[in-house]
């Protein structure tokens, strides 16, 4: 839907953001209906503030064209992650779908107890949650992206019910069915992550798209140690219930289920800390890393000489607020209050006692913006 461009920007303070820039394509931009819904998706995002949602700064009418800048994730998303790793007979461990699972669940709370100005709870429903939606930055940052079809009471385009969307083979039974939806929804949508992370499968598979949505509504998968011996029981047992038909007999909250993913990673892998995924993505990505380094290199990101005097209308102006520190972004540093220094890399967890930067109760952002 859109030209998609690596760019940077400048805080107030002076200091460079690197951002994904979105250049909507002439024919969306004509869509008024689609615009409208776009504009309801990153209203929603720019109400969230969490290590592991990814930012939006900006949707910007300019000059006949609509720009999104996002920040941006030096990594892969975790489908084409999966796939690199089978292709290369080098896969993801347990312990590292466990926490890549437990970073995007955080993320998926935090979403889900998103509240508009008011305090009033927007009841938001991501409804698409699958491996393509879950970034992987090659420095294990894990941030959950995409809420264009997520279901909001503030939604100015409202999905009647029985109007199916998302992706299939993650959907839960209810959205199958096209019923009324909730939190629990995303739940399911994860458990079905989980599932084929684990087992190398999806849990619902047929021949046509109609037949797949009949496999979902039944809801009655193989249970995942009978597709893979190996998985541990304790992850076994997380995903049946994440997957259970029943709503009411599912992990009642996002919460509830990385809790359970940090129990079963704290016996299985006590001393995983984030570093183990950074190193694996950088080893199976190394190729690619090196590409785009190189790319960088012959398309040098340069300081505008002459920046656009019309730098357009942010349609999320009235949301982010007058005080939004994105709201103060601008083409080029206009003050700096301390020094560009550089310093050395530290690692994410090596000033924490607790192995992932998880806490067992309270959804807490593992320290992965150090």
């Amino acid at each position: 839907m859109a030209e998609v461009y690596r760019g940077f920007t400048f805080s107030d303070d002076g200091i460079r953001y690197d951002v994904a820039i979105k250049k909507l394509l002439p024919a969306y931009v004509e869509d008024g209906q689609f615009v409208t819904m776009l504009t309801d998706e990153y209203r929603l995002v720019s109400r969230m503030n969490h290590g592991n949602v990814a930012r939006v700064y900006e949707l910007v009418q300019v000059q006949g064209s609509i720009l999104v800048a996002m920040e941006y994730v030096d990594g892969k998303d975790l489908r084409a992650t999966v796939e690199k790793g089978r292709d290369a007979n080098d896969r993801l461990g347990y312990a590292d779908v466990a926490y890549v699972m437990a970073c995007a669940l955080d993320g998926l709370h935090h979403a889900h107890q998103a509240v508009d100005e008011r305090g009033d709870r927007l009841d938001v429903v991501h409804r698409d949650f699958s491996p393509s939606n879950v970034l992987v930055g090659y420095d294990g940052a894990v941030k959950l992206i995409d809420f264009g079809i997520a279901k909001a009471r503030q939604n100015r385009i409202q999905t009647k019910t029985g109007i199916i969307k998302g992706k299939v083979k993650y959907m839960s039974p209810e959205q199958a069915f096209g019923h009324k939806l909730d939190r629990r929804s995303d739940v399911f949508s994860a458990g079905s992550v989980l599932y084929e992370l684990c087992t190398g499968r999806p849990p619902f598979r047929a021949k046509t798209e109609i037949d797949l949505i009949f496999e979902v509504r039944e809801a009655t998968p193989l249970p995942p140690l009978d597709v893979n011996p190996e998985l541990p029981p304790e992850l076994a047992e997380i995903i049946e219930k994440s997957m259970a038909r029943a709503r009411s007999s599912r992990y009642q909250t996002s919460l509830e289920f990385r809790d359970a993913l940090v129990r079963f990673l704290r016996t299985y892998a006590p001393d995983y800390r984030r570093t183990r995924l950074a190193r694996y993505m950088k080893r199976i990505w190394q190729e690619e890393i090196e590409q785009e380094l190189r790319q960088l290199e012959d398309w040098a990101l340069d300081l505008p000489v002459d920046p656009m005097p019309d730098l357009g209308t942010n349609l999320l102006a009235a949301d982010l607020g007058p005080d939004a520190p994105y709201s103060k972004f601008s083409p080029r540093p206009t003050r700096v209050t301390r020094p560009v220094q550089l310093v050395p890399e530290r690692g994410p967890d090596e000033d924490t006692h607790e192995p992932f930067g998880f806490t067992d109760k309270t959804a807490v952002t593992p320290p992965d913006e150090d």
